[in-house]
């Protein structure tokens, strides 16, 4: 049995040997790749659920393969391999869409279940309907609620808007927990016995998008031997929520926002419309304004869609929440029943680290030390070595005005709970200023 298709990418030719032999022998398909270029290629005949990739590589980079594998798909789950001195690219990597990171010499273990737990993460968002497998009390145990003073903020906006009937647009950076927070307003609704369908749009191949949302009937095009029902009728009487909506194209986005002013879908291929009843939610790891600048969002579908605006902040700005959330999901993945323990170093050094994967990378952080580690307490050695050098640098560089100017803004920002506008007015700067610094600094990027 199969258990998932993976391409090699690395330069070295023992290390694509080793883990071509290795990971044949867990009955995974292995593709392997000498350069950048030919892994592309390859990506493009055959898809692949997980690409292992070399940072360090000859003509494009790891980086710029990277990106590319992203716009040809940005659902595809890559993990960048890395030596130790590499460790900030390999962090940069991280903010371009990578899963995570693994440093030489690894142990093939650790990257087994690395490759294990993508897949397995890819399996659970393929299936796109999560009420059959989520009641109100699963919804609740999913959440947890952070005490920082931005994700307060969130939860007055959720207990305002839940319970009313308009489209909701959530922005905030991949790995924020955009997924668990709809649920959460699902949860929250009137609504919360109907339905909750979920797509994650960067999974959507171009050609099967408008079949995926709306069905088709036999015979409708090549391939559909028998009529299907999409998603959105599936959610009549629910919430449907579409995530990365920015990865449909503009002409599909059009169709998408007749369905938002008028409640009706057609399927392909068929003639009579049908009408469905259901509480849309979208969202976006783009800022919208850049969103609508790189034209991955239609103008019309962006006022129709944002009705309602919550902005899920990231985790750098939060440090508060990190522990709780560490806790929190060394508690779901405890085989014992009895959780490990963080030591006071290693919680430290937790905190200090900026997460730029968000929550999403602390969740993996913390399933692999469950893995990996044997003791109850997870001590600070423990820990992997790009935590660790990040925590020694920030101890031993000192304090620039820059680094003073960027912590005055992350903290106002905290306490205006993210709205640039109020900000900015307390920093005594215009708007347009405060939204060049945060790109400067990267507080948002």
């Amino acid at each position: 049995m199969i258990h998932g298709k993976i391409l090699a990418i690395d330069d070295e030719a023992n290390i694509r040997h080793l883990i071509e032999n290795e990971f044949k022998l867990e009955d995974f398909e292995v593709a392997t790749a000498p350069s950048g270029e030919e892994g592309l290629r390859m990506f493009e005949d055959h898809p692949y659920d997980v690409v292992l990739l070399d940072l360090k590589l000859p003509k494009i980079s790891g980086l710029e393969t990277l990106k590319q594998l992203k716009r040809k798909s940005p659902g595809v789950e890559v993990i960048m391999i890395t030596g130790y001195g590499d460790i900030q690219s390999a962090v940069e990597s991280i903010k371009l869409g990578a899963r995570d990171f693994i440093t030489k010499p690894f142990k093939l273990t650790e990257l087994l279940l690395l490759v294990r737990t993508a897949i397995q993460d890819r399996d659970a968002r393929n299936e796109f309907i999560s009420s059959s497998r989520m009641d109100s009390a699963a919804g609740s145990d999913r959440f947890l609620m952070c005490p920082s003073p931005q994700m307060q903020a969130v939860y007055g906006m959720v207990d305002k808007i839940a319970p009313s009937e308009g489209t909701i647009l959530i922005e905030g950076e991949t790995g924020t927990g955009k997924d668990v927070l709809a649920y959460f307003i699902h949860d929250k609704s009137h609504r919360r016995t109907g339905p909750f369908v979920t797509l994650d749009c960067g999974l959507l191949t171009h050609n099967l998008a408008e079949s995926e949302l709306y069905g088709h009937r036999k015979g409708a095009f090549s391939g559909a031997s028998d009529a299907k029902v999409g998603l959105v009728e599936k959610s009549d009487g629910g919430t449907l929520f579409l995530d990365e909506i920015g990865n449909i194209d503009l002409e599909l986005q059009k169709k998408f926002l007749r369905f938002l002013e008028t409640g009706f879908i057609r399927r392909v291929g068929e003639n009579r419309e049908i009408q469905v009843n259901s509480r849309v939610i979208l969202a976006t790891n783009l800022p919208m304004e850049e969103a609508l600048k790189q034209g991955k969002i239609r103008m019309d579908l962006f006022y129709r869609m944002a009705v309602f605006n919550v902005s899920l902040p990231p985790l750098r700005t939060r440090p508060q929440d990190i522990l709780p959330l560490a806790n929190h999901f060394l508690a779901q993945v405890s085989k014992s029943g009895r959780p490990k323990e963080l030591s006071a170093e290693a919680a430290e050094t937790l905190s200090l680290y900026a997460w730029p994967g968000n929550v999403r990378e602390l969740k993996s952080t913390i399933a692999k030390l469950e893995v990996l580690v044997s003791d109850d307490t997870i001590r600070y050695d423990h820990l992997p070595v790009h935590l660790t050098m990040k925590s020694q640098m920030s101890a031993q560089l000192p304090r620039t005005l820059e680094d003073v100017e960027k912590e005055h803004i992350l903290k106002i920002l905290e306490e205006t709970g993210g709205n640039q506008m109020k900000a900015s007015q307390v920093l005594g700067i215009n708007r347009k200023t405060l939204y060049k610094k945060i790109k400067k600094y990267k507080i948002f990027a």
